[in-house]
């Protein structure tokens, strides 16, 4: 009697193998995303663009180079000029709504200011000073006036930061961007010679496969884009639309932010509209504050109503399942972990629809990733 399993050994050392390939293949991807990821962009605006590539150059009788460069620069412009369009909106109507915040805040530090010297106040503190001693209150204010001074600092610290971090990010934006640009038009235009490459270089059952997966990959990648795009471009709408009937200046800006702020997961337009609710009530202005609290619950309604027509037929994905993996990736990465929990279950969906895992297993307990043939005939 044999003293170990053959057979449950070498299944052991293909677990094992399966297990350090994968580790190896998430270790590089992690640590070289950011040497990749401008030519990863770059092969995906040259297979978005490759239809329009193909077109110009069957329907036009374009050369290849020409094709491609006149998709690129159509491309840029007309991102261009929606960039251009909305931020030239945006900002100019933002300036306006800085100064009307800046000139709420200096009517709440007025009001302040009189209810301080006011009587009523005054009384206010005469009963404390019954309760308190003068050393106790002055503690007390001190300690206030001191944490309100730390945040006022730190918050004017952080915005400084912030604005020098992002001019300073603006030359290494621009060299990204070149970089982006040039490949794109390299990928694109050596478009057809990289795809008989791969065909040469891989094998039939694992192009295949990997096929499969970059097909469900892109069908629920762009699905979950273009799904999550439209119901936020509806609630901008429906946003927009209740301040309009509400009579707000500036309704398109604040909208846009607010279709904005909807693109994050788990945040949504409440961001917005429930603390405004609360300083419109706080200023008297019971209107606005109620048609707001009115005007939520009807942009829940309306995207909730939507959301299984547009994400069911376009993702498919299970919705315990997206649930778990974005409150996973919330608590693992922060913010940014809603979108890699969601990429994770997309990538996950992917290889189990294209049958991944099933043809690992075979290989983990036959050492064979195709199926055993059928026995011939007698």
């Amino acid at each position: 009697m044999p003293l170990f399993n053959v057979t449950l050994v070498h299944r052991i050392f293909r677990g094992l193998w399966v297990t350090i390939v994968t580790l190896g293949i998430i270790f590089l991807f992690y640590y070289g995303f950011p040497i990749i990821y401008p030519f990863l962009i770059a092969w995906l605006l040259a297979y978005m663009m490759n239809p329009l590539v193909r077109f110009l150059e069957r329907r036009w009788r374009f050369p290849r180079w020409i094709a491609v460069a006149s998709s690129i620069l159509l491309f840029a412009s007309i991102i261009g000029f929606a960039i251009f369009v909305f931020t030239t909106k945006i900002v100019a109507e933002s300036w306006h709504i800085v100064s009307l915040v800046q000139e709420q805040i200096a009517e709440w530090r007025n009001w302040l200011n009189d209810y301080y010297h006011s009587a009523e106040f005054q009384a206010l503190l005469t009963d404390l000073n019954e309760t308190l001693t003068s050393i106790d209150l002055q503690s007390s204010l001190s300690k206030y006036t001191s944490a309100i001074a730390t945040t006022g600092s730190a918050l004017v610290a952080y915005l400084f930061n912030f604005i020098k971090a992002t001019v300073l990010f603006l030359p290494k934006l621009a060299v990204i961007t070149v970089i982006i640009m040039v490949a794109t038009y390299l990928i694109s235009r050596q478009w057809n010679t990289l795809a008989a490459a791969s065909k040469q270089m891989v094998p039939e059952r694992v192009r295949t496969s990997l096929g499969a997966v970059i097909g469900d990959l892109q069908h629920a990648i762009f699905g979950y884009v273009k799904g999550h795009i439209i119901l936020s471009s509806i609630t901008a709408l429906v946003f927009f639309l209740g301040l309009l009937v509400l009579g707000v200046e500036y309704a398109f800006t604040i909208a846009i932010i607010g279709g904005i702020v909807d693109l994050i997961p788990l945040i949504g337009i409440p961001a917005i509209v429930v603390p405004w609710a609360v300083f419109s009530f706080f200023e008297g202005n019971l209107f606005l504050g109620t048609g707001l609290l009115v005007l939520w619950p009807i942009i829940l309604v309306t995207r909730h109503a939507l959301e299984p027509k547009v994400y069911g037929a376009s993702i498919g994905l299970n919705p315990l399942l997206l649930l778990i993996f974005l409150f996973a990736g919330l608590h693992l990465f922060g913010v940014i972990g809603i979108f890699v929990g969601i990429i994770a279950l997309v990538i996950l969906t992917a290889l189990q629809r294209a049958h991944v895992f099933r043809d690992i297993w075979r290989y983990i307990m036959t050492g064979s990733f195709f199926p055993a043939a059928p026995p011939a005939p007698k």
